[in-house]
């Protein structure tokens, strides 16, 4: 018998209804767009002249950005793109992106968001995968693609965005000024595909997880409702928009909302603190790495953040040194800590800000529109504070993986996405993540949640930053090895380190291992690459 999942309730009073779909039955907020145009063309119509997306000089107001977004349209229904046609985006985080994502939106096609740090042979298997017709590619990356242009299998046509166009491509710009504005509308249904966004492959090759237009609006409005945006907000984007944070939740839930966005191309923390003070930030979304080396910048207290009010944040552990520090420095903010992953659009729990700290160690309450359970293995519900397998459904969850349906068909089981985290549900309805499946250590049968034992690493007043991991083992098969990071001047010893540890763990528990860095190694969207330190320093 399932247990009663204990939802937050909608923070703006949105009315939610039960509907059916063919391919799902649940929760969905009654007054919604029905798909990505309709939301566009509602923002336009509701704030025509506002500033809405700024970056660097450039500032367009939203009427501005959907003039372009139907001069791109227009262009590429030009070359035949249509609905269901494939075309990827190797953009980095700048206006071009949601430009040319709506271009696609208005035309029915699906776009395919490529990791701007990989490389030619990552690129170009997720172009083949998803069968793209048309690539748009930022300057910057041109010599990843120049590499593999003969292994586009698919790719018709290739569009520069830059100067000195390299032969036998064309210029964005022709799509972007184009002098004909007026295409054949498309009105997607709410069913139909919106993008295809590729997983991180950790497991082997990267699998797209296919979104679309219901899913895409429920998780903006999701945002949008929590963080309740008001008129006078202002958001910033530092985050990659190939992730499913910066496409969804900041980019859909900006334009959803009307609010300005401010789009932060590289993520230096100095120039992060000037935008933040002279764009009078109020509102962000990251990880709270972000939030932690803006409060330690040497040069922090030379700004003026008193319009920052509120901070989701999510991605990678916030722990409590690093909640309290940084309500310590910003006395005005509200933090929510919150959790999701590409699969569910993103965000599917958040923490009321009045329990940032009291219910530190958790990942906040789930959001109105999903569901979630605690499974062992055998798919049986666990009683609450039991440790299992968390399990989702929901409005926002995918509907599978892009031509593979061996994957889809492990990975979602009667409706329900089995996630790979490992977690619990206290009795209050908050959720907690505790490991991935494959992050969990093993040592000699003992099981090992390496959160718990970077929880009690970062309390150490000498530590910036802590990673645990599993290594190979010959005896016990695993060990433990901590990868810190050392605050600013400060130095240690491995033997401090386990000393600590064995005051507040287990004996199985202290790490075998340590090693200091000077940073951790980290993917775009700002999460741990924990692979890259599964080994042992000879």
């Amino acid at each position: 018998m399932e247990l009663k999942m204990k939802h937050l309730s909608s923070q703006r009073g949105w009315e939610i209804v039960e509907e059916k779909w063919p391919d799902f039955k649940g929760r969905i907020f009654k007054n919604r767009p029905k798909n990505l145009n309709e939301m566009l063309e509602n923002t336009v119509s509701r704030n025509s002249n506002r500033v809405g997306l700024i970056c660097d000089d450039q500032k367009l107001t939203f009427k501005e950005f959907d003039q372009i977004v139907n001069k791109i349209t227009k262009g590429l229904q030009k070359y035949n793109i249509k609905k269901g046609d494939r075309v990827s985006l190797l953009l980095g985080t700048g206006l071009e992106f949601p430009l040319s994502f709506f271009a696609l939106m208005k035309l029915g096609a699906i776009a395919v968001p490529l990791n701007t740090r990989f490389k030619g042979e990552e690129l170009s298997y997720e172009i083949n995968d998803s069968g793209s017709k048309i690539l748009i590619v930022d300057q910057e990356y041109w010599p990843y693609i120049d590499s593999i242009r003969n292994e586009l299998k698919t790719v018709e046509r290739i569009f520069f965005n830059g100067l000195d166009v390299p032969k036998g491509v064309q210029s964005f710009l022709e799509l972007k000024e184009n002098k004909v504005d007026k295409f054949t509308k498309i009105e997607p249904n709410e069913t139909d595909d919106a993008v295809i966004m590729y997983t991180s492959g950790t497991t082997g090759k990267p699998k797209g997880a296919i979104l679309y237009h219901r899913s895409l609006i429920a998780t903006a409005m999701h945002v949008s409702d929590f963080i309740a945006y008001e008129p006078e907000d202002r958001i910033i984007c530092v985050v990659p928009l190939f992730h499913i944070t910066g496409l969804a939740q900041i980019m859909l839930s900006h334009i959803f909302s009307g609010i300005p966005c401010v789009y932060m191309r590289t993520f230096k923390v100095k120039d992060f603190l000037e935008i933040m003070s002279s764009e009078k930030i109020t509102k962000s979304i990251s990880v709270i790495n972000i939030l932690w080396l803006m409060i330690n910048h040497p040069e922090f207290d030379h700004y003026d953040f008193s319009s920052f009010k509120i901070a989701m944040v999510g991605g990678s552990p916030a722990t409590e040194e690093m909640v309290k520090g940084i309500l310590n420095k910003l006395p005005y903010l509200k933090i929510s800590v919150g959790y999701g992953l590409t699969e569910s659009d993103g965000i599917v729990s958040s923490t009321p800000y009045e329990d940032a700290i009291r219910k530190i160690e958790a990942a906040g309450k789930i959001l109105p529109l999903v569901d979630a359970k605690i499974v062992d293995e055998e798919e049986k519900e666990l009683s609450p504070n039991r440790v299992g397998e968390i399990i989702l459904k929901g409005a926002t969850i995918t509907k599978g993986y892009w031509k593979n349906p061996e994957a889809t068909k492990t990975a979602i089981v009667r409706g329900w996405l089995h996630t790979g985290d490992i977690g619990k549900l206290d009795d209050e309805g908050y959720i907690y993540i505790l490991d991935r499946k494959k992050d969990m250590i093993n040592r000699g049968g003992e099981k090992i949640f390496s959160l718990e034992v970077e929880n009690v690493i970062s309390r150490y007043p000498k530590v910036l930053e802590v990673a645990v991991v599993g290594v190979p083992d010959k005896f016990l098969g695993e060990a433990v090895k901590a990868a810190i990071v050392l605050r600013p001047g400060q130095t240690a010893g491995e033997e401090e380190f386990k000393n600590f540890c064995a005051e507040h763990l287990a004996d199985y528990k202290v790490p075998k291992y340590v090693e200091f860095l000077d940073l951790l190694p980290r993917n775009p969207a700002g999460k741990v690459v924990k692979g890259n330190l599964k080994y042992i320093k000879k």
